[in-house]
């Protein structure tokens, strides 16, 4: 039976870099909540893997640090199409297999606020760039695991004056740990946590080094084979991202005017998805739609993802 392939570095960085979020503090992640979810602890098998994530998102609604909505016209519309080259070793350390890998990102947005004139729009282009050097993946009968790190450069083209910059303007790094446990023997039911901690650099201009940020991201699916060429695994996920940290700002400028470093960003996720594997092409293809709630100091919106993975 094929294994499932999810994300275990920063798997659509730059995907939802968001408008200013009221100056309630710093805009954006690195990461964005709802990219995996069932199985998200299960990393791929020994070999080689390509991945293409496409991205849709939508958001019309901004709150502030208080979790309020604020009326002010705010629109986002993003696109992403995201390249992921996966290389896992036979080589073992800790009795996991050694991997690596690289995203890169082409990213599409288009924003507006309407009480602050904001009308910009970015094509399509290369964002920040996601290194993956050290990835440990564990395989038994009845659980996964995964830890990893990874390195997100300021590759993207980043403007401060420009709320529609595809880049973030910061270095990020990234620990990811996690796991699957599959609730029987023929890894039928299973039930999966992954866990990402970010630490950012300061970003261009601004002279702000965004908060730490604290992402999990969970999933109950069930894997149904349909017969022998086919299975299926529909199941549902939650999510959820913190600032975990002040923002830090190194002097005065217009670009932090009004910017509380104690306010920290937060923002949950709901979805459902489908996943189909076509085993005799080790391919399969995953739709998944995700819902945000709770946000402060971020924006609520709606996403879906279509995912397609090949095997070598």
């Amino acid at each position: 039976m094929m294994k499932t392939i999810s994300v275990s570095a920063v798997a659509l960085a730059t995907l939802f870099a968001l408008a200013p979020t009221a100056q309630a503090s710093t805009s954006g992640s690195h990461y964005s909540i709802a990219t995996e979810g069932v199985e998200a602890g299960t990393p791929p098998p020994p070999g080689y893997h390509y991945r293409m994530y496409n991205s849709f998102y939508s958001a019309d609604t901004l709150n502030d640090a208080n979790g309020d909505e604020i009326d002010n016209g705010f629109d986002i519309d993003v696109y992403a199409q995201v390249h992921r080259f996966i290389h896992v070793t036979d080589k073992k350390i800790f009795g996991a297999n050694y991997a690596y890998n690289v995203l890169i990102p082409m990213v599409d947005k288009d924003m507006s606020i309407d009480a602050a004139g904001i009308d910009a729009s970015e094509s399509f282009q290369v964002g920040d760039i996601i290194l993956e050097p050290l990835a440990l993946f564990w395989y038994t009968p009845r659980w996964d695991a995964i830890l990893a790190v990874a390195a997100i450069l300021p590759t993207g083209d980043y403007d401060a004056d420009n709320p529609a910059a595809i880049g973030m303007g910061y270095w990020s790094a990234m620990v990811t740990a996690g796991g699957t446990y599959f609730l029987d023997d023929q890894r039928g039911w299973s039930v999966s946590v992954l866990t990402r901690t970010l630490y950012n650099g300061e970003q261009d201009d601004t002279n702000i080094t965004p908060g730490m940020e604290f992402v999990v991201e969970a999933g109950i699916g069930k894997n149904i084979v349909v017969n022998d060429k086919w299975m299926v695994r529909p199941g549902v996920s939650l999510a959820a991202s913190w600032q975990i940290s002040d923002d830090d700002i190194d002097g005065d400028n217009p670009f932090n005017a009004g910017i509380d470093e104690d306010d920290h960003k937060q923002v949950y996720g709901f979805g459902v998805e489908m996943n189909a594997m076509y085993m005799p092409w080790l391919l399969q293809a995953n739709i998944r739609y995700g819902s945000d709630f709770g946000a402060e100091s971020n924006a609520e919106g709606d996403c879906i993802n279509l995912t397609f993975t090949k095997s070598f």
